[in-house]
């Protein structure tokens, strides 16, 4: 392992480290309690950054407040508003590369697939500058009396929060529909994961954001508990697991605010059986455990014909057990560490559980030996499962996978949907259209065939546990308007003058 190579100090702004940024200014943290980030791939802190209070938090929310009262924001036009999200693209984008860098160095991700999911925030605000400058935020419909002209307000002020281990990517879904469709944010940082938000946070003040606008400051759950419990949030956008998102949604539906959940994921892949073995297993591999399962659409359930699964689980063992696991600064590592000890212990209980009720580990099985710092666990395969074992269906968020057998397209449907979540998933056939009428089947928000793809202007989100509400694309950014008719009567004939 080599030494970490992140220096804060020298590649972080000094407000980044120690300051919140509110109400257009960074400011001192209120609280004097700290908070130490610590490297997964050493297990050791390298910095130690402010945790708001609920003074700092009440601080963002009222400046959040004034701004969408009294500001000019959500009265400017869509186009306009475009024009501040292009103009924060671009000051992300010349930001790129240290932004992958606080990826890996927060939570672990590998260098060369935080180059290749970063630049997807930028992509974000493009896409909801464009449609905000086009976007029919006001139409006009035919009444009996007259017209009803039906505008798409802005929610109002809204929390969001992204979870540590996408803090980047995720939070550009929230952040550009908001922005977008002229709310006020205040966005909750992790404090496994703070520094993303807060250069998004200099992205806008670069941009020109008027103050108030966008607020950061970094919170624990209980800094967390008292933003979504403010009356002055009319709107919750959280990305998280199921079991927080339920206690969000709790104290969300106590005053009615608004509310978007992207909970967790148990993601099945269909391999049907006239799939060939070879180009399955090339699109399939990358989405099983990318960032060492620690993303909510890995497939980490793969359903084979029983006939065929003898060749898979054997093909497929060979290729992860083949996975370089490794310092994540490395570009040619594939496995990198997980997030935090937490992570460790808890992935390695459920393969512990996954043993002991009989499924058979046909690669990987525990820590890996050949770190003897950070938080290593090898890529690991179960074959010989069923639906009713732990591990196929609670969410790992591990490099931990499962191997189930079906006998026919009906019972691998069956299988699919037979868990508490619904997100994401796949389907591997010669055949597009039957991949496609399969896909109709699986109760989940996204399916892709042949590959997994995500795309700005196509939604995301779950069916069942694994949320409410959608993300991207016209149907994130309408997550966040509220809908308004004003009847007008028809217009008087004018009396015509001698």
């Amino acid at each position: 392992m080599s030494s970490f190579p992140f220096d804060p100090k020298s590649e972080l702004n000094g407000n980044v480290l120690s300051r919140f940024y509110i109400d257009g200014q960074w400011v001192q943290p209120g609280s004097h309690e700290s908070v130490p980030v610590v490297a997964p791939s050493t297990g050791q802190a390298f910095v130690s950054v402010p945790l708001a209070d609920s003074g700092d938090v009440d601080k963002a929310v009222d400046a959040a407040r004034r701004a969408f009262d009294t500001g000019s924001w959500p009265r400017m036009s869509g186009a306009k508003r475009a024009d501040y999200l292009g103009k924060m693209s671009v000051a992300l984008a010349s930001r790129m590369t240290l932004l992958s860098r606080i990826w890996t160095a927060e939570v672990g991700a590998p260098i060369w697939f935080a180059n290749m999911f970063v630049p997807t925030a930028a992509a974000m605000l493009d896409y909801y500058a464009e449609l905000a400058s086009t976007f029919a935020f006001e139409e006009s419909r035919a009444t009996r009396g007259g017209e009803a002209r039906i505008v798409r307000q802005p929610v109002g002020v809204t929390a969001l929060i992204a979870p540590w281990n996408a803090q980047l990517p995720i939070l550009s879904y929230k952040l550009s529909a908001a922005l977008a469709a002229g709310c006020t944010v205040v966005i909750k940082a992790p404090p496994e994961a703070p520094f993303d938000a807060l250069v998004v946070a200099e992205c806008a003040h670069e941009a020109g954001l008027p103050p108030g606008v966008l607020n950061v400051i970094t919170a624990d759950a209980n800094g967390g508990a008292h933003l979504v419990a403010k009356r002055e949030v009319d709107k919750v956008s959280f990305t998280g697991s199921t079991a927080t998102g339920k206690v969000i949604a709790r104290t969300c539906a106590d005053r009615l605010a608004r509310v978007t959940l992207e909970l967790g994921g148990k993601s099945a892949a269909i391999v049907l059986d006239d799939a060939e073995l070879n180009p399955t297993l090339a699109a399939l591999v990358p989405f099983t455990m990318p960032f060492s399962g620690q993303i909510c659409f890995a497939q980490t359930r793969i359903l084979v014909p029983r006939s065929r699964e003898r060749e898979f689980v054997e093909a497929y063992s060979v290729i992860i057990g083949g996975l370089k696991v490794g310092d994540p600064w490395d570009m040619t590592t594939q496995i990198g560490p997980l997030a935090s000890r937490r992570q460790l212990e808890r992935v390695i209980g459920y393969i512990e559980a996954g043993r002991n009720e009989g499924a058979q580990i046909t690669t990987g099985g525990g820590r890996s030996s050949q770190h003897d710092q950070g938080f290593f666990v090898e890529p690991t395969v179960f074959a010989s499962v069923t639906s009713e074992m732990t591990i196929a269906r609670e969410e790992i968020f591990g490099p931990v996978v499962s191997i189930i057998a079906y006998d026919d397209v009906d019972q691998a449907v069956a299988l699919a949907n037979d868990t508490d979540f619904g997100l994401s998933g796949t389907v591997f056939t010669s055949d597009v259209e039957r991949g496609y009428a399969t896909a109709r089947r699986i109760r989940t928000g996204n399916v892709s065939v042949n590959g997994l793809e995500m795309a700005p202007n196509v939604p995301f989100g779950g069916f069942k546990q694994s949320g409410i509400g959608r993300e991207g694309g016209p149907e994130g950014l309408s997550a966040f308007l509220e809908d308004q008719a004003i009847y007008l009567p028809a217009a008087s004939p004018r009396v015509r003058q001698e």
